[in-house]
């Protein structure tokens, strides 16, 4: 994983931390190495830890995953070269091919996932099998999110492809065989009889989905910035509070201390006075009793 060390705190490596940790316990643990980042008056790095988003159940059974099996990890890459390569090249055998090998992995390891969370406490629900099996596809298409994974740092599921957007043809692919390239995810082949108007719509209305998709997870991703700050905000206040309650309470056993020692002086006094009295009345009586 690429390393970007803000002065004074190591903010890769408690992103590596953060998550590997169950999605239950990463709030807390962000809010306290946020705020330890602003102790130490690191505001860069406060700011990237603080504007963390907490992983789904299954994006962290992902990346237990490539942190318990890089090889897994590696052949899952691997297996998306090749996808990608044989889609530059038009290559509508290997991609059938490849597509088939493609459902065997990911089955194969959505179902190892699934053993691993369990023995780390999870039970994962049918439903976080089916967005493990989700992720693992997206991530065939995606080589810069693939590789975030294979650090055991995925953030987020990647958005599910159509096809593989992005990717041109190598110079001097066969256009006949485009007929061969899937249209719809890069698992499945489309149908080679597509009707061309039909197919060039479907794409625009993909598009347009993935355009507002994309603005949507960027209204999300404001949102859960500003509610991480909140967090951590309200986190550093909950630390201010408690110390002032502590003040609170040490000023009140000071208190308390001091009433305690007034009380004992007041009775010293008091006492020092009946002495007092009682030494004067017996000298008053030897007087008396000498004249």
């Amino acid at each position: 994983m690429a390393r970007s060390r803000v002065v004074g705190v190591d903010v890769d490596a408690v992103i590596f931390e953060l998550y590997g940790l169950r999605p239950a316990d990463f709030t807390a643990a962000r809010d306290a190495h946020a705020a330890r980042a602003r102790r130490e008056k690191d505001a860069a790095a406060a700011a990237a830890i603080g504007a963390l988003r907490r992983p789904t159940l299954a994006v962290w059974a992902a990346n237990l995953l490539a942190r318990s099996h890089p090889d897994r990890a590696e052949a899952l890459l691997r297996l998306g070269a090749e996808l990608r390569r044989a889609y530059r090249e038009l290559d509508g055998a290997q991609l059938r091919t490849l597509s088939h090998e493609q459902h065997r992995v990911i089955a194969a390891l959505a179902g190892e996932t699934e053993q691993l969370a369990a023995g780390a406490g999870e039970q994962l629900r049918e439903t976080a099998v089916r967005e493990i099996e989700g992720i693992f596809h997206g991530l065939l298409a995606d080589e810069e999110t693939a590789r975030q994974w294979a650090d055991g740092c995925l953030r987020k599921a990647p958005t599910a492809a159509v096809g593989f957007e992005g990717l041109e043809p190598a110079p001097g692919a066969a256009p006949g065989r485009t007929a061969d390239v899937p249209r719809r995810t890069a698992d499945v082949p489309a149908p080679p009889a597509v009707d061309e108007k039909r197919a060039a719509a479907a794409r625009e209305e993909a598009a347009q989905a993935s355009a507002a998709l994309q603005k949507a997870e960027e209204h999300l991703t404001e949102a859960s910035v500003a509610r991480d700050r909140a967090e951590a905000d309200a986190a550093d206040l909950r630390g201010e509070l408690a110390a002032l309650q502590e003040r609170v309470e040490t000023a009140q056993r000071a208190a308390q201390e001091a009433k305690r020692l007034h009380r004992q002086a007041e009775q010293a006094r008091a006492k020092a006075e009946r002495s007092a009295e009682k030494a004067a009345r017996r000298l008053a009586e030897r007087d008396r009793s000498e004249g």
